[in-house]
Formats: structure tokens, C-alpha cells, sequence
């Protein structure tokens, strides 16, 4: 009688977990909106055409009647009536909205891959549980790097840099903000933390300028801010202990309408954006016809290729997860405009916080 492994796996249900582990370890990686298309037809270095909403159709505005008076002037006993309403002399139509929504394409960019081969002693003697020796160290691979993949993202575009001076002035660029050099004093630590509380204010303004959405706003910050922040008497770190994913436990607390995450890829700045400021959109190929089994699914957004193969030469499995998938922050529609200026196709749903420290002048 044949004799096989005790693994009994199920390619969809091992997909399905793979993605769900993943999602539960991203920090950074979880942040961006996500768009993932399964069985794509396409190939690396294509787009994706991705739907942007339509901020608003107009409203025209006009009165509802024309005043009437009582024709015989003078006589309180004869009262005006709808006969005598004279017809609009303007037309009243409204102009005909549409839903714009216009398409920007995101190019898929890169294949995300990582593997591991499982010789027959390992398979025979060695493996106990396939979920903790196996598909955790794949899952946290893939979230060890899409976590720097985006850390890398945010500080190369997360930047209002390209507006114009007009603009800049309509809605407010990047945020530059200077705190004294720390030196461990009660009064050094306050007046750091409020050079970075007004930092707050300010880009909290110029989002909101923006008219970008008050709900999922976010400020990605490095160490060092965090130690200025949790030395403020005014901050209150909230507890998310009851918590287990990745990106709510390093959500250090709600600061002026901000969820503050820290992550040790970023220095002594700070980034705030929304959640729509940025989309990563996934897409996997079909299952090869030389895989001996293999699943595709989407879970929350992400598009995760699963596939076994079997090395004869070898005498070893191999299981992998793979996907194709690119970042792009999300630009506004051509004719976006703030307070009478054309803001046009500019990114303007987050930006930069410059800090710079500077010595106490002598006095």
C-alpha cells in the first residue's frame, strides 16, 4: 500500500490561510488601498487601469418663485392668486452631471516570489506542523518585505514637491518644522514636543484644504519621533493591546485625528497621508500547466499565487507563494480645483513633515 505524507494538504485552504497570516503581519504594507485582479491575462510590466471615483457632481442654485402682489392696490380685502404668479423668465434647468469616474493605470512592476524545498527525509522525519514550520516563514517573508517595499514608497512620493507656488498657496505644500537639540530638561522636552504638535496642526490643515476625507488618516513616523511624542505630557497613547495585527500594534495612539504608526525604516520625519493616497494593486498569473497542484486566491485585497512542484532529481517538493504587483499614489482628476486654483492631476492626499534640529541659540 502507497504510503503518503500526513500533510493532507488543500491548496485553496492553505492559499486562504497564507493570505489571512499575511494580512494579520503587515504594518506598513497594510496601509495602502488595495486592487487585485485573479487569473490576469496580462504580463509583468503591464497596467492595470484602476476606477477613481468622482469627487462630487455640482449643484446650481435658483429661486423658487417669483414674488406676487395683490393687483388691486391699495385693497386689503383682494388677496394674490397663483393665476397671477407670473412664468420664470430664466431658464431653471440643471446642468447634466455625470459620475467622472476616470481611469489611471498602475503598472504592475514586479514579481514577489519565495520558496522552499522540503526533501523527503524532512517530509518523512522532520515536519510535525505544516502552518508553523512552513507557511509562517513564507507569509512573514512576504511581510517583512512588502513592509519595506513600502516604507521605500512612502519616502519617495509621499511629497506635496510637485505643486506650484499657486498651489502650494491654495491648499499648502510640504510641512517644514524646526525643535531644539534634546537635552534630557523638562522644558527641552516640552518645547520639542510642541514644534511637533504644530506640525500636526498644520498638516492636518493643509489636508483638510485639500478636502481630503477626515476618516483614515494616518502619520508614518520613525523612533525617534515616537520617544519626542510619548515624553509630551499632552499625548495619550491609546491601549490596542486587545489587538493582534501587525499594523494595530505599532498604532501608537490617536493624535489630532491622526493614527501615529512607527516603523524603524523611518528617521527623525513624518508622513501623513489618507488611506486612499496610495493603491497597491496585485495580480496573479493561472496555475502552469506543469505545477502538480496549485491554488489562486484573493483575500482582503491580495492577489497570492500558491504552487507545488516535485524535483525528481532531487526527491523534494517545493512550495511557493508568488504574485505581480505594483505601487502608485492616487492623483487627482484633471479638473480638480481648491478655492478658484486648478490643482488638476497633482497628488495632494498627503504629505511631508522636514525636521530639522537646531541648537539653542545662546542667550
Amino acid at each position: 500500500m502507497a504510503t503518503q505524507h500526513h500533510f493532507n494538504l488543500d491548496p485553496k485552504q492553505v492559499t486562504i490561510a497564507a493570505l489571512g497570516l499575511l494580512d494579520r503581519q503587515l504594518t506598513l504594507g497594510g496601509l495602502p488601498a488595495r486592487y487585485s485582479e485573479l487569473n490576469f491575462t496580462g504580463g509583468l510590466g503591464d497596467v492595470i487601469n484602476v476606477n477613481r471615483p468622482s469627487r462630487s457632481i455640482q449643484v446650481q442654485e435658483s429661486g423658487v418663485s417669483n414674488i406676487i402682489k395683490n393687483p388691486i392696490t391699495g385693497d386689503k380685502n383682494v388677496f394674490a392668486a397663483a393665476s397671477d404668479r407670473p412664468l420664470p423668465t430664466a431658464a431653471r434647468r440643471a446642468p447634466n452631471g455625470f459620475i467622472n469616474e476616470t481611469r489611471f493605470p498602475v503598472q504592475l512592476t514586479t514579481l514577489a516570489q519565495n520558496a522552499s524545498a522540503l526533501s523527503m527525509e524532512q517530509v518523512a522525519f522532520d515536519l510535525k506542523t505544516f502552518g508553523g514550520q512552513i507557511l509562517a516563514p513564507l507569509t512573514r517573508g512576504f511581510a517583512e518585505y512588502f513592509d519595506d517595499t513600502t516604507a521605500a514608497f512612502i519616502k519617495a512620493n509621499i511629497t506635496r514637491s510637485g505643486l506650484t507656488t499657486a498651489q502650494k498657496n491654495a491648499i499648502g505644500g510640504d510641512v517644514e518644522v524646526s525643535i531644539p537639540t534634546y537635552d534630557g530638561t523638562r522644558q527641552n522636552m516640552m518645547d520639542r514636543a510642541l514644534a511637533l504638535r504644530v506640525a500636526f496642526v498644520d498638516a492636518r490643515l493643509y489636508l483638510n484644504r485639500a478636502n481630503v476625507p477626515a476618516s483614515e488618516r494616518y502619520v508614518i513616523a520613525g523612533p525617534e519621533v515616537e520617544a519626542i511624542l510619548l515624553k509630551d505630557p499632552e499625548f495619550v497613547a491609546a491601549d490596542y493591546s486587545g489587538d493582534t495585527s501587525a499594523l494595530r500594534r505599532a498604532t501608537i495612539g490617536s493624535f489630532y485625528g491622526f493614527d501615529v504608526v512607527v516603523h524603524n525604516s523611518f528617521d527623525l520625519e513624518m508622513y501623513f497621508f489618507h488611506k486612499s493616497a496610495m493603491l497597491l494593486t496585485s495580480a496573479c498569473p493561472a496555475i502552469p500547466m506543469g505545477a502538480v497542484t496549485g491554488s489562486v486566491q484573493n483575500i482582503n485585497g491580495i492577489a497570492t499565487r500558491m504552487l507545488v512542484d516535485y524535483d525528481y532529481d532531487l526527491k523534494a517538493d517545493t512550495i511557493g507563494l508568488d504574485t505581480m504587483y505594483g505601487l502608485a499614489t492616487v492623483k487627482e482628476d484633471p479638473d480638480y480645483n481648491v478655492r478658484g486654483v486648478t490643482i488638476g492631476e497633482k497628488f495632494v492626499r498627503g504629505l511631508k513633515v522636514n525636521i530639522t534640529e537646531t541648537a539653542p541659540s545662546a542667550g
